[in-house]
């Protein structure tokens, strides 16, 4: 069965999302994911959210829609094991749709995320080359 998926950090990079999944071109739309912020894990180039159900805050993204099996399952293992996969609802210009989307437990992030925040413009800008490097050279 084929699930959607909401992105926002580095698998927005389509040489990223198309050496993780195998899966070139997806169709999507794009998204906000309200009372979500998002933020740089410590230490590292690529970012995570968490639910901030008290803040108006939203995070952009993606929809990636009908994400198959084995694209899912590769995803899975590229996320780090702090990541949990769960449903939620994203509004999109042609409504709410449900997707499914990586983010950090609320009682890990003091311990995951840094104060820093996490642009795809400073990624592109800033760390894409060497994230890229680390990753997949």
């Amino acid at each position: 069965m084929a699930t959607n998926l909401f992105v926002y950090g580095t698998l927005l990079v389509p040489k990223i999302w198309n050496a993780v999944t195998g899966y070139h071109n997806p169709k999507s739309v794009r998204g906000n994911l309200a009372g979500h912020r998002i933020q740089r894990v410590k230490a590292g180039d690529f970012p995570a959210i968490v639910i901030d159900p008290d803040s108006n805050e939203s995070v952009s993204g993606l929809v990636i829609k009908n994400i198959s099996p084995n694209a899912l399952e590769r995803l899975d293992q590229y996320e780090d094991s702090f990541y949990e996969r769960v449903a939620v609802q994203v509004d999109t210009d042609s409504g709410t749709v449900e997707a499914n989307v990586y983010r950090v437990p609320l009682g890990l992030a003091g311990k995951i995320l840094s104060e820093d925040p996490w642009t795809l413009e400073w990624f592109e800008t800033e760390a894409l080359d060497r994230y890229w490097k680390r990753l997949f050279a």
